[in-house]
């Protein structure tokens, strides 16, 4: 999908019909747009997710007021207005013209409620157009709404990508991008058909195999309840996670409380090393004792074994280093290396029998050959195990000890700030408080239900086991077994599919989320994207990965590192279907389009996020104002620009007002005074 224009019809802002051209290409992809606060970039951007999708974004005020105020105060009582937008766009070989419209009567001087209607073309290849008949499903079909979160946003907003609690709908919305949502919708499809078959086997296949049916049915209803009701405890942990997060930046934020804190944050990171330590620890204390444990019991045992085999080869019964082939080439030869005759069942014959019995496999002579030479180290070894017990026998000791100092540290801390008399510290704490015991609440239900899971499924397996060995003579429930067992085969094949194409899906989305991010900052962190799409940044610490507390433009460079990633990837691997015949040139590829990209960047993150935009998509529209755009952004864009222009803002504010925009050497208008309030949209080239 890219887009060729826009054209707006009294929408908001912008009076009368206004059009702006798009077009891009990959050495120019960027459309760079300026405006003041409030002129309309936010209007501009929400103008597009209105006319795909008939909706506008919740920071968007006063939503029913669509049609410009100034043409609505001028309309007559009783006429009607037409609000409108129209997107143009190609996508797949195919040229859409999309119109979303209303006409709105008036009737009041308060504006009512819009009923706009969808329409949809196709321009063909002789340049006739083709009316769509479902223009939102086919819109959906190219875009889908969820996945639009991406490609449409506010860079002051766009941290809500990094919230715990979007990270369900980020990992929903990124496999309907990645073509994953298919097999899901394959898997959650087949217990039905499932379900349809084992009826007929309850109904025909006796009283044996029904009753075992009848079992499983049961076990598969109570793992879809809890697999439900985990999915809410999940959001509910990710929502009380989040509050509670936000709680402890109101204490951050409290001047009185903020030294508190501020030590309560330092001891908490402390102690977060403090655990993870004695946790490495006692992880290499347990894989110590797994792997060379044995060693303990073997003080004694080393001698008693090389006492017995010794005396076991004095006695002739250990097999000696006489080869067996080369006494029976002996026999065979009938003569022996000294010259003696060995004819058979003489003395001299006899003797040599004798020696063959006695002659050792060289399998075996090899075994004693090699334990020979471990009983030595052995006594060695046990030291060393002793002296790497009793090292990390004492690491486990500092650090429980580091911990229990750091916990009763952090509770006196706790308790500080709850026996608080400041003004609105204690009620924080307690909330805090709370919400940490709610928190504990969920996990442990969350454990029980997952504990719940595995046993669940440890149990229809072995139903489904018995239902297999129960005797059936019905034909038709012979088949609606066997056609069951196949639908589970398929089933179990489709999550082992999903499970292997969700994780190659995440870690290259992983790996292009910490290339954009080290392109763009210059810390010396690292962003994860954890198997729930939770995205998180960690810095090492002497060997130990901790979390870092990220800032608002962290967090802004985090998403936006995010969305580029989503973005390449989603073309790389329309790319590959493309390779494989299966998908159209442009498949995968998407505009982005952004308002307020710096929002809370320093200089040298809006120098370095400016110089990475132009790599974000095939096709960028970035909606800036002059305190964010010009200087270092305007510098590192301009060379990618096809498009420059400004939504020149009308004022009906007292007194004159005039405001310029310097662009390329050129000033051009900004703010003006004006009859009405309105904005218009200029373009510069």
């Amino acid at each position: 999908m890219k887009l060729q224009s826009i054209t707006l019809t009294n929408f908001r802002q912008f009076k009368g019909v206004q059009t702006f051209d798009l077009t891009s290409d990959a050495i120019k992809p960027v459309t760079l747009v300026f405006g003041a606060n409030g002129a309309g970039k936010t209007t501009l951007l929400n103008a597009f997710t209105w006319g795909l999708y008939g909706n506008m974004s919740a920071d968007v005020e006063q939503q029913d007021r669509m049609i410009t105020d100034s043409v609505w105060r001028a309309l007559p009582m009783g006429d009607s207005v037409e609000v409108a937008v129209e997107v143009r766009f190609d996508h797949e070989g195919q040229d859409y013209r999309l119109l979303r419209s209303a006409a709105l009567r008036k009737e009041s001087d308060n504006q009512g409620r819009l009923s706009p209607q969808l329409q949809l073309w196709t321009t063909q290849p002789d340049g006739s157009s083709e009316v769509s008949h479902a223009p939102q499903e086919t819109v959906l079909s190219i875009l889908p709404v969820g996945v639009s979160r991406f490609f449409f946003f506010n860079g002051e907003r766009i941290e809500n990508l990094v919230k715990k609690g979007a990270y369900a709908e980020v990992q929903k919305d990124i496999k309907v991008l990645l073509d994953l949502e298919q097999v899901e919708r394959a898997i959650a499809h087949l217990p039905k058909v499932n379900r349809k078959l084992t009826d007929e086997l309850k109904k025909h296949g006796g009283d044996t195999a029904s009753a075992i049916q009848e079992a499983i049915d049961t076990l598969t209803d109570q793992q879809t309840r809890a697999k439900d009701e985990l999915k809410v405890i999940e959001g509910d942990l990710a929502t009380l996670t989040e509050e509670k997060d936000a709680t402890v930046d109101l204490l951050r934020q409290h001047a009185e409380a903020a030294p508190i804190q501020a030590e309560r944050d330092a001891v908490s990171k402390e102690l977060d090393e403090a655990r993870t330590a004695r946790d490495a620890a006692l992880s290499e204390r347990a894989l110590l004792v797994a792997t060379k444990g044995f060693q303990a019991l073997t003080d004694a045992l080393g001698d008693k074994t090389k006492a017995m085999a010794e005396s076991l080869y004095q006695r002739g019964t250990l097999p000696a280093p006489l080869k067996r082939e080369f006494v029976d080439q002996l026999l065979d030869n009938g003569a022996c290396i000294c010259g003696t005759p060995l004819a058979e069942h003489t003395e001299p014959w006899d003797h040599v029998k004798e020696w063959r019995q006695r002659a050792g496999l060289q399998a075996v002579e090899t075994a004693w050959q090699q334990l020979s030479g471990q009983i030595v180290p052995l006594a060695g070894a046990r030291d060393g195990l002793r002296d790497s017990l009793a090292t990390l026998m004492a690491r486990i000791q500092n650090e429980r000890d580091r911990v229990a100092r750091l916990e009763a540290r952090k509770s006196e801390l706790d308790g500080k700030l709850k026996d608080s008399r400041l003004e609105g510290v204690q009620e924080l704490e307690t909330k805090r408080m709370d919400l940490e015991g709610r928190i504990a609440i969920k996990n442990q239900r969350k454990g029980s239900i997952e504990a719940d899971l595995a046993n669940l499924a440890k149990e229809i397996e072995q139903k489904t086991r018995e239902r297999s060995r129960a005797q059936v003579t019905d034909e038709l429930a012979a088949k609606a077994r066997s056609r069951s067992d196949l639908v589970q085969y398929v089933k179990r094949a489709l999550e082992e599919i999903l499970a292997i194409r969700e994780g190659d899906m995440r870690l290259r989305l992983d790996a292009e989320l910490k290339s954009v991010f080290r392109s763009i900052t210059h810390q010396a962190h690292v962003p994860t994207l954890s198997e729930g799409f939770e995205l998180t940044l960690y810095k090492d610490v002497n060997g130990v990965q901790l979390p870092v507390p990220k800032s608002t433009g962290e967090n802004q460079i985090l998403s936006l590192s995010f969305v580029a990633a989503v973005s390449k990837l989603a073309r790389e691997i329309r790319k590959e279907r493309r390779a494989e015949g299966a998908a159209a040139e442009d498949a995968g590829t998407f505009p982005i389009v952004m308002d307020a990209a710096f929002g809370s960047l320093d200089q040298d993150y809006q120098e370095a996020v400016s110089r990475a935009l132009a790599r974000l998509a095939p096709q960028l529209v970035v909606l800036v104002s002059k305190s964010q755009g010009l200087g270092k952004v305007v510098t590192e864009l301009l060379p990618y620009v096809s498009h420059l222009g400004v939504i020149e803002t009308h004022t009906t504010a007292t007194g004159t007002v005039a405001d310029d925009i310097e662009l390329e050497g050129m000033s051009y208008p900004y703010i003006r005074s004006s009859e009405s309030d309105h904005s218009e949209m200029k373009v510069i080239k």
